[in-house]
């Protein structure tokens, strides 16, 4: 029921922002590569640890020069191992794992500087925040995913935007590194109620397939002062 409920949430969350700008609709299509890596029961803090391999699919609606909607259709490969740390619980546990993510879902960027596709060289730094539906190789259900990062984009030509962008995703399953409790009466093998994250670094580009879009020199000098 709890996952029903984010489901929910985040299709309402999607639909009204894409409802809201219809009949401005310009969507940018684009792909999306780069590296994934997890934090969890067996990697507590270590960034860029085991690092495997992310693509997939992106598609941006600009809202306005500070605004943007991203949808992301994403494949992403974790893994970890205990031997790679030197705890000495980790050390006797000796656990490993892989893991494939499969994840929807979608990013607002919000920008710090006025960024416009149509312009070349426009650029700007941006954070980015999200929801996102998702689903891996150690468990059959679907769970909600709160993307929440930082990035740089920039427009090397009128048509086409380029994104770097490092994302941390917090998801609501502990079993992204298929760590289980099989019994309560056994030795605790996983922290309880300690939900796994997962990381993604990365570059996306989108190209503009409309008509590009008329810019007022005068207008964004005004909005400067």
């Amino acid at each position: 029921m709890i996952v029903k409920k984010y489901i929910i949430i985040f299709l309402f969350f999607l639909i009204s922002a894409l409802s809201s700008n219809a009949q401005k609709l310009n969507i940018e299509p684009g792909i999306t590569i780069g590296t994934s890596y997890y934090l969890g029961d067996i990697n507590h803090s270590r960034q860029f640890y085991s690092p495997g391999l992310t693509f997939g699919l992106a598609f941006r609606q600009t809202i306005s020069d500070f605004y943007a909607l991203r949808v992301n259709i994403l494949r992403s490969t974790i893994s970890g191992n205990d031997a790679d740390f030197s705890s000495i619980y980790q050390q006797l546990r000796g656990f490993s794992f892989n893991n494939t993510i499969y994840e929807f879902g979608a990013q607002y960027e919000i920008n710090f500087l006025s960024f416009n596709t149509g312009i070349k060289k426009s650029q700007t730094p941006y954070i980015t925040v999200g929801l996102a539906v998702a689903t891996a190789n150690s468990f059959q259900i679907i769970t909600p995913v709160i993307p929440l990062g930082v990035g740089y984009k920039y427009s090397p030509t009128k048509r086409m935007t380029v994104n770097l962008e490092w994302c941390f995703r917090n998801t609501f399953s502990d079993r992204l590194d298929l760590l289980e409790q099989p019994n309560p009466l056994q030795k605790q093998l996983t922290k309880i109620k300690n939900n796994d994250w997962y990381s993604v670094a990365g570059i996306t580009i989108t190209y503009n397939f409309a008509n590009e879009k008329k810019w007022c020199p005068a207008y964004s000098k005004k909005k400067k002062h």
